[in-house]
């Protein structure tokens, strides 16, 4: 945790929806599916969704858009036909204005559960924006929904998805954070007190999962909202200061997932992700875990890492 944030913020960008650095086992072909909002058959919403063709920044024809409902769902759906049951890279394209939702909910429907991403709709336009990746069952069926119900202010947008399957038939590994968030030299700091690191980003910075795994919400005085992820390799990832979960307790997520929006809660003074690595109860330094991460190579067992001298 953070005790004496001083780091500037001014080296970052808006990049807390930017998609998430995967890292994958074994190379191959990746089948892609798009579904855009005038896609016959592929979009359903109810009469409270209108149709705009404002903004150039659109995937097809138009695009639909609704106020904000903290009473109802009231979901606009795609509809998907997934190839075959699997990891999948979903992602979202929307036009984006000042004055749309600042944190409009997308659904998932994955195999685990239906699963809600806060997405900031006053940036990014006109692009690709990573949801996560997630497991999706094989069918033609509403896959990814956008719902009315946020205390977010400005019109929630629909406009289009995409899902991509994960390459090598899943990913092994993902950065805990946009790779644009920071620079590579942000993944060697030492701690201030123990083995682990703080990581400055802006509140509301995507934070995905860096390997599979089982995870558990944490909600304390010291690391505030936070999860702990175990993965499949017995050591657990600790995530802290989170401003919002996106993944139940209990839940089976995939490298890539995401799991919380990065923020401020708990014993922080500063918004940032603190970030730390346990094997059988025993501290690991997460630099050599992460920097091998962010050089997109294969990152070194969790318990391989060293217990000290990464910390002051």
């Amino acid at each position: 945790m953070k005790t004496g944030y001083a780091r500037s913020l001014a080296i970052l960008t808006a990049a807390a929806l930017a998609a998430p650095i995967l890292l994958t086992a074994t190379p191959a072909s990746a089948a892609t599916v798009t579904v855009d909002n005038a896609t016959a058959g592929r979009f359903t919403a109810s009469a409270n969704w209108g149709t705009s063709t404002w903004s150039t920044d659109r995937q097809g024809p138009d695009y639909r858009f609704a106020t904000p409902d903290t009473t109802a769902s009231d979901a606009a759906w795609f509809k998907v036909n997934v190839p075959s049951a699997g990891s999948y890279l979903v992602e979202v394209f929307y036009p984006a204005d000042p004055g749309y939702n600042n944190a409009t909910p997308f659904i998932v429907a994955a195999t685990n559960g239906n699963q809600s991403i806060a997405v900031n709709q006053r940036t990014n336009g006109g692009r690709w924006v990573a949801l996560g990746t997630f497991p999706l069952a094989a069918g033609d069926y509403n896959a990814v929904g956008v719902s009315r119900w946020t205390n977010g202010t400005g019109y929630v947008v629909a406009d289009a998805v995409r899902i991509t399957t994960a390459t090598g038939g899943g990913t092994s590994f993902s950065m805990p954070l946009p790779k644009s968030a920071l620079p590579r030299s942000e993944y060697d700091d030492p701690h201030h007190d123990y083995p682990a690191i703080d990581l400055p980003v802006p509140t509301g910075t995507a934070a995905y999962a860096v390997r599979a795994g089982t995870v558990v919400r944490i909600n304390d005085s010291s690391c505030g909202q936070g999860i702990n992820l175990t993965g499949t390799d017995g050591a657990v990832y600790t995530y802290c200061h989170f401003s919002a979960w996106s993944v139940a307790s209990g839940a089976t997520v995939t490298a890539g997932q995401r799991i919380g929006s990065t923020g401020n809660t708990g014993n922080s003074t500063g918004p940032h992700l603190h970030f730390g690595i346990r094997t059988s109860g025993t501290l690991r330094c997460p630099q050599n875990f992460l920097l091998a991460l962010y050089d997109g190579v294969t990152p070194p067992a969790a318990t391989s890492l060293p217990t000290s001298g990464c910390s002051y």
